[in-house]
């Protein structure tokens, strides 16, 4: 039982990784630009480099947001009917 614990904690994490991984990654890309953009005009602004980001990361969730939902509910799915097999 231990080790199907440990798989199921294992898919959990990749499973967030996954889920998680193209938000940071717009947001990190978006911070580069306008850190770029920030040294080149010589303009700190702390609302210049925020919203950007902010808005990067909504769009990426917005179009990436209904197949992680999908993929979420899947795996819940499988958890709650793995659930009588773990309790044994």
């Amino acid at each position: 039982m231990l080790s199907r614990a440990t798989e199921l904690t294992q898919q959990a994490l990749w499973l967030v990784l996954s889920l998680s991984l193209p938000a940071l990654l717009a947001a990190a890309v978006v911070g580069i630009v306008m850190g770029l953009f920030s040294a080149t005009t010589q303009i700190n602004d702390g609302a210049l480099s925020h919203t950007p980001k902010l808005a990067a990361v909504a769009l990426v969730l917005v179009l990436v947001g209904g197949a992680g939902a999908t993929t979420l509910v899947r795996y819940t799915r499988g958890l709650w009917t793995a659930i009588p097999q773990l309790v044994r």
